[in-house]
């Protein structure tokens, strides 16, 4: 039976801090607002096993969990195969990016260790109805950098290069757009949590939010 894929990011679990930072997003099924962390985390986890069965794929796009020690925590609850390309708030993210083939070997042996099946900066799939789809934490540097903050200009050297894809799966951004794109460019769609109701999204999802934009 082929796998149903889905696709996440931004988790953030056990990260206090994302309660402040995204206040209006970050809510439970009522519109109200968390508590504390731990019932921020219970809530991200029902969402995801009410959307995912342990026979699903699931990628995670980074910013999944800041520690090792609440990553081998979470994921047994979580439901289905998981995939991780990492982002800087995982604790793989140095490792992967700044290290060499050693290094880069040890991230993935971590994050299997962990609880994940495998482990990438970037991944490039082929979705039905798509095409070549790009999966990275970071969307593409800003195309015109004039008057933005210097916070959404970190990691430039981690942002994917424009190649033959036909759209850039991301996460990174939070709850600033779901969808953008920007002059000759793929279009660019963001699958964190706080624009996709605190769950993951599915692959046909994806697709229909992708036809969407292209029939305006």
């Amino acid at each position: 039976m082929t796998q149903k894929r889905f696709f996440t990011s931004d988790q953030h679990f056990g990260h206090t801090n994302i309660l402040m930072y995204e206040d209006k997003t970050r809510r439970n099924e009522f519109g109200n607002k968390f508590l504390s962390i731990d019932e921020m985390d219970s809530f991200i986890v029902d969402q995801w096993n009410a959307t995912d069965t342990e026979d699903d794929l699931v990628y995670c796009l980074g910013d999944f969990c800041y520690k090792m020690q609440q990553m081998r925590d979470v994921l047994p609850f979580l439901n289905g195969e998981k995939i991780l390309i990492s982002g800087n708030h995982d604790p793989f993210f140095k490792k992967l990016t700044k290290g060499g083939k050693e290094s880069q070997g040890n991230a993935r042996d971590l994050a299997i260790e962990a609880g994940f099946s495998d482990l990438h900066s970037e991944l490039e799939l082929d979705l039905p109805g798509i095409g070549l789809t790009r999966l990275s934490h970071f969307p593409y540097s800003p195309a015109n950098k004039d008057g933005m903050a210097e916070s959404e200009l970190r990691y430039l050297e981690n942002r994917p290069e424009v190649g033959r894809e036909s759209l850039l799966l991301h996460g990174h951004v939070h709850s600033k757009w779901q969808t953008q794109q920007d002059v000759n460019r793929p279009l660019m769609m963001n699958v964190g949590v706080e624009v996709w109701g605190m769950r993951p999204v599915s692959e046909k999802e994806i697709m229909s939010k992708f036809l969407e934009e292209f029939a305006k």
